[in-house]
C-alpha cells in the first residue's frame, strides 16, 4: 500500500487510497492509571520493548508528554509517529512510504537517516491491536514543495507552509522546484509566543522578500491556512488557499502535504 506520512510536530496526518486521516502528534511516558480512558485519540503503545502514551493522552497523563519540535524529522519521535500512522490507517502488511523533511534540511544526509530508521519489519501494539507490518520502501520529499502536487498547475508558483515549528516556503516553476528561492523559516505558529497572524505574516514577509515580488501567484497550506488568508495578502494581492484534492475531493488545506507525499508514492513506486 502506498501512503502518504505527514508527521507534523503538532499533528500527524496521513493520506492514501483509504482517504485522509489525522491524530495529534504528542508523544509521552506510561504511567500506571486506575481508570483507563483514553481521551479520545489517545493512544497506549508497546514498541521493541518500550511503552508509552500517544495524542492527547501523552498530553494529559504524561509527566513528559508533548511534541519533539525542529528542522529535521531525523529522530525517534517522528519514526514512532509514522509508524502510529500506519498502524491506525490500516490493516496493510506491506508500505510503501513517503514522508517529509523541511527544505533546509532536506539533505542526502538527513534523508537517509529517515530512510533507515524506517524501512523494515515492525510489531507495534496499539490499545491492546498488535499489527506486523513491513515498510518496503520510503522516499523523503521536502515539505512545502511537495504540497504542490495535491493541486498541481503550470508557471511560477509559490508556496507558504505553516506549521507548528517552522514555515516551508517553496517555488516551482512549470511544475519544478526551484532551490534558490525555496527556504525553510526558523520559527513556526506554536514555537513562538506572538500569536499575532498578522506579525506572523509580516515575518513571513520579512524573509521572502528578498526574492518573491508581491504580484507572484502564493498558496498557503497548512492548518491555519484559511486564517492566515486576509493578514498575507496586505503582501500577496494574487494569494489563495490551496485546497489539495485526493481521489476527486477536495480536502483541507492540512492535508496539503500528506497528499503530495501520496502523489509522489504513486508516481515514484508505479515506475519502479
Amino acid at each position: 500500500m502506498i501512503v502518504g506520512v505527514d508527521a507534523g510536530n503538532s499533528e500527524v496526518k496521513i493520506a492514501g487510497i483509504n482517504g485522509t486521516m489525522k491524530f495529534c502528534a504528542a508523544l509521552g511516558d506510561y504511567q500506571e492509571r486506575n481508570l483507563e480512558n483514553n481521551h479520545g485519540d489517545g493512544m497506549v503503545w508497546e514498541y521493541e520493548g518500550k511503552r508509552g502514551f500517544a495524542g492527547t493522552l501523552a498530553l494529559i497523563e504524561s509527566d513528559y508528554g508533548g511534541m519533539v519540535m525542529g528542522d529535521t524529522k531525523a529522530h525517534d519521535d517522528a519514526k514512532m509517529r509514522v509508524l502510529l500512522a500506519l498502524h491506525r490507517y490500516s490493516n496493510s502488511d506491506r508500505y510503501e512510504i513517503v514522508v517529509g523533511q523541511p527544505i533546509s534540511k532536506h539533505t542526502p544526509e538527513e534523508k537517509q537517516k529517515i530512510k533507515e530508521m524506517l524501512i523494515g519489519r515492525h510489531t507495534l501494539t496499539v490499545n491492546d491491536e498488535t499489527k506486523t507490518f513491513t515498510i518496503t520502501k520510503c522516499e523523503v520529499a521536502a515539505e512545502g514543495a511537495s504540497a504542490f502536487w495535491s493541486a498541481p498547475t503550470n508557471g511560477l508558483v509559490r508556496i507558504i507552509d505553516v506549521g507548528s515549528a517552522t514555515v516551508n516556503c517553496a517555488t516551482l516553476l512549470n511544475k519544478r522546484y526551484v532551490n534558490r528561492d525555496s527556504e525553510t523559516l526558523p520559527f513556526g505558529y506554536n514555537s513562538v509566543r506572538n500569536k499575532d497572524l498578522y506579525e506572523l505574516s509580516r515575518g513571513i514577509f520579512s524573509h521572502v522578500s528578498k526574492r518573491w515580488k508581491r504580484e507572484d501567484t502564493v498558496y498557503l497550506v497548512g492548518g491555519i491556512a484559511e486564517l492566515l488568508l486576509e493578514p498575507m495578502a496586505r503582501y500577496f494581492p494574487n494569494i489563495d488557499v490551496m485546497w489539495p484534492l485526493l481521489r476527486d475531493r477536495y480536502e483541507h488545506p492540512i492535508y496539503a502535504n500528506a497528499i503530495g507525499f501520496f502523489e509522489i508514492g504513486r508516481g515514484v513506486y508505479a515506475h519502479r
